[in-house]
C-alpha cells in the first residue's frame, strides 16, 4: 500500500510503498528484500536522505508452517489495537492463498516484539540456526574489540578465543577492510592490517590462509610471466602443493578456466609415470584429484545447464505475461546475471533471424528491468543516468532547469569516480558524454 512520509531531512512530503505481509511462496522478492534489509525503505526524492519505516510486519512460509507478526514497540498500540491489526493481516495473508492452502496455525500467529528475534526465525528459513547466528554475533563484537585493543591485550584475546576465528571470521575482516578503505578511512583501515597480519602469523587460520595467498601468488606470478595460464603449469603447481589439500583446492577453485581435456591428459599421464615408477601414494592421490575434478566439471555442466534453463523458463513467463511489469516484479528473485546472459543471447538470435517482433518484445524486458534498477537508485545517480540518455543538449538543458536541488560538490565527485570507471571500460563515447555534462554541472554550479 500506499502511505505519505514527509522527510526529516529536508521537509519534503513524498509518497511511500509499504508491505505489511511477505509470504516466502507467493512473494519471494519481498522476502529477499526482509533478508536484504531493504524492505519498506523509503528515500527522500528531493535530497536522497532514507530509512527503513516502522510498521507491523508478518511473515509466512507454508514450507515451514512458520506465521509470525512483528509489533514494532515503538507503534505504541495498545493491546485491543494490536490484535486488531493482527487480525487484519491474518486475513489478508490467508485471503491471498488458494482455500486448499489454508492451515489451522495461520489462525493463532506468533506475535513477536524484538526485530532481531523476529529476523531469526526468518533466518531460519534460509537454513541459518540460532547457533549460527549466535556465532557470527559473538566473532562481530571480537573483531570489534580486537580492533581496539592493545597489543597485549588482544594477544590474550586470540589466546583465549582461537577457536571463534576462522575462514568466516577473516572474511568479516576483510569486509570491514574494504568499508573502511571505500569510506577513505585510514585510521580505520590501518589498524584492521595491523590486526590482520597478527592474525595471519598467530592463528592456524591465518597461516593456513596465508599459505593458500602464498601458492595463489606463485601460480598468478608465472602464469603472467608466461602469458596465460596453461593446463601444465597447472599440474606443476597442484604437484608443488600435493600433500596441502587446502592449497590444492584453492588453487583449482582459481584456474578453473585451466582444466580441460589436455589438463586430464597430462593428469593421467603424469598418474602412469607415478605407478610406473612406484610412488603408488602420490599415484593415488593424484587418481583420486582426477575423479574429484571430473565430478566437479560433470555438476558445474549440470548446474550450468539447469541455471540457463530455469532463467528461459522465467523470460518465457515474462514474455507471454499480458503485463510484463508486472511479471518481472513477480519474478525479481530471478532476475540475475544468468537471466541477463539469456535475455542478451536471445536478442542476438532474435536480430539474426530477423525476428523484429521477438526483438521488440526482448528490448522492452530490458528496458523495464533497468528501470527497475534505477528506481532502487539514490536520486542524483537517476538524474545522472537521465542526462546521459538525453537526446539533446537542449533536452538536458530542460533537465538541470528542472532539477536544479541535485546539484552539488557532491554530484561533481560522483561524476569524476563514474568518468574514472568509464575510462577503465574503455568506451570512449560514454566517456565523451560524461566529460560534456561534468562541464555542463560545473558552469551551472559557477
Amino acid at each position: 500500500m500506499q502511505t505519505q512520509v514527509t522527510c526529516p531531512q529536508c521537509g519534503t512530503p513524498y509518497t511511500a510503498e509499504v508491505h505489511q505481509v511477505v509470504d516466502a511462496q507467493r512473494t519471494p522478492e519481498l522476502k529477499q528484500q526482509l533478508l536484504n534489509g531493504r524492505l519498506n525503505m523509503a528515500i527522500c526524492p528531493n535530497c536522497g536522505y532514507g530509512g527503513q519505516m516502522s510498521t507491523i510486519l508478518l511473515f509466512h512460509d507454508a514450507e515451514y508452517e512458520k506465521f509470525i507478526v512483528h509489533v514494532p514497540p515503538q507503534l505504541n498500540l495498545d493491546e485491543m489495537r494490536r490484535e486488531q491489526m493482527i487480525g487484519q493481516l491474518t486475513r489478508q495473508a490467508m485471503d491471498n492463498l488458494p482455500p486448499e492452502a489454508r492451515r489451522a496455525y495461520m489462525l493463532q500467529p506468533q506475535t513477536i516484539l524484538n526485530m532481531q528475534t523476529f529476523m531469526e526465525n526468518v533466518l531460519e528459513t534460509e537454513g541459518i540456526t540460532k547457533e549460527m547466528i549466535e556465532r557470527q554475533r559473538k566473532q562481530s563484537e571480537l573483531l570489534a574489540t580486537l580492533a581496539r585493543a592493545d597489543s597485549d591485550v588482544a594477544d590474550h584475546l586470540i589466546r583465549e578465543r582461537m577457536s571463534e576465528i576462522d575462514e568466516a571470521f577473516f572474511a568479516m575482516l576483510q569486509s570491514y577492510l574494504d568499508a573502511a578503505s571505500q569510506m577513505q578511512d585510514n585510521k580505520q583501515f590501518v589498524q584492521l592490517t595491523n590486526l590482520r597480519y597478527k592474525l595471519m602469523t598467530q592463528t592456524p587460520t591465518g597461516k593456513r590462509i596465508e599459505q593458500q595467498q602464498m601458492a595463489l601468488h606463485a601460480l598468478n606470478r608465472d602464469a603472467k610471466k608466461a602469458g596465460g595460464l596453461s593446463p601444465q603449469m597447472l599440474l606443476d603447481h597442484i604437484l608443488k602443493n600435493l600433500g596441502e589439500q587446502d592449497i590444492v583446492d584453492a588453487i583449482v577453485e582459481t584456474a578453473q578456466q585451466a582444466i580441460t581435456y589436455d589438463f586430464f591428459s597430462l593428469l593421467t599421464a603424469e598418474i602412469e609415470k607415478r605407478e610406473k615408477s612406484g610412488e603408488k601414494d602420490t599415484a593415488v592421490q593424484l587418481t583420486n584429484l582426477r575423479d574429484d575434478l571430473l565430478e566437479l566439471q560433470n555438476t558445474l555442466r549440470e548446474q550450468s545447464r539447469q541455471v540457463i534453463n530455469a532463467a528461459m523458463q522465467t523470460l518465457q513467463a515474462v514474455l507471454e505475461a499480458p503485463d510484463k511489469e508486472a511479471a518481472l516484479a513477480a519474478h525479481a528473485d530471478k532476475i540475475d546475471d544468468a537471466f541477463m546472459y539469456v535475455l542478451q543471447a536471445q536478442v542476438a538470435s532474435a536480430q539474426e533471424q530477423g525476428d523484429n517482433a521477438l526483438v521488440q518484445a526482448l528490448v522492452e524486458i530490458q528496458s523495464l528491468i533497468m528501470a527497475q534498477i534505477e528506481q532502487q537508485m539514490p536520486p542524483h545517480i537517476q538524474f545522472l543516468n537521465q542526462l546521459v540518455r538525453a537526446e539533446s543538449l537542449e533536452q538536458q538543458q530542460q533537465m538541470l532547469d528542472e532539477n536544479e536541488h541535485l546539484l552539488s560538490p557532491d554530484m561533481l565527485t560522483m561524476m569524476d569516480q563514474v568518468i574514472e570507471q568509464a575510462g577503465k571500460s574503455g568506451d570512449a563515447g560514454l566517456n565523451g558524454r560524461l566529460q560534456d555534462i561534468k562541464k555542463m554541472l560545473q558552469a551551472r554550479m559557477g
